[in-house]
């Protein structure tokens, strides 16, 4: 079920106590859910992900769109072709038999990928070989997404909690997260407070540790999971 960033920011004034949203305002609190929302993703890719169709250029490095954080997998290439593209584990035996291999003089460019190739270490970017020919060729891929900011309103209308009526991109059950980071920067902001510091490290440690439930029980059921089970 979609759950807009109005509800969320209002769960939060409403624990705040500041259910006019005066000491914490609209804004406030939305910048504070866009920084939510990118602390998921940083720590939890699988939490926002697609599949996508990329368009490739020519050559063999190619680089995701800046609206996704992470490749997680290349599955085939797209259009009339759709054959299947496997991964390379390790890249040392193509090196030693192909050295050449991101040159067209000694692999000649392709209109359709074999293999792929991906270094941990740079999540945004791959190597497709046969290198492509960058024209008219895509490949299906599933993604890790950047989230999208939640917009502020214009004028008077975006110091109303209830104008922020943007649908979140995450499933329901990232609700209580991503309010519990908001929570964690808003009582930081009062660190002076009593008790103030106390209950900003509480929801963040609630955030991180209904993050690592949610990542430990996603893979638990997922497919890719049981089949590496047998």
């Amino acid at each position: 079920m979609a759950f807009t960033a109005a509800q969320v920011m209002n769960r939060a004034s409403i624990i705040l106590q500041d259910g006019d949203a005066v000491r914490w305002t609209a804004p406030e609190l939305r910048d504070w859910l866009n920084e939510a929302q990118r602390a998921v993703v940083l720590a939890m890719p699988t939490a926002l992900t697609a599949t996508v169709t990329l368009a490739l250029t020519q050559g063999t490095k190619q680089t995701l769109p800046a609206q996704y954080a992470a490749l997680s997998r290349v599955v085939k290439n797209a259009g009339t072709n759709g054959k299947a593209i496997r991964t390379i584990a390790k890249r040392e035996i193509l090196d030693a038999q192909i050295p050449g291999w991101h040159s067209s003089a000694d692999l000649p460019f392709a209109a359709a990928a074999v293999y792929v190739f991906q270094d941990p270490i740079t999540p945004r970017e791959f190597y497709v070989i046969p290198g492509s020919t960058g024209v008219s060729h895509s490949v299906e891929a599933v993604v890790a997404k950047n989230p999208t900011d939640v917009p502020l309103p214009a004028g008077a209308a975006n110091l109303n909690v209830d104008s922020y009526t943007t649908a979140s991109e995450f499933p329901d059950l990232y609700q209580g997260v991503l309010l519990d980071f908001m929570l964690f920067r808003a009582f930081s902001k009062d660190s002076a407070a009593p008790d103030a510091a106390g209950r900003a490290d509480k929801h963040l440690g609630l955030a991180t540790q209904t993050l690592a439930s949610l990542g430990a029980s996603t893979a638990a059921i997922g497919l890719a999971t049981q089949y590496m089970r047998g």
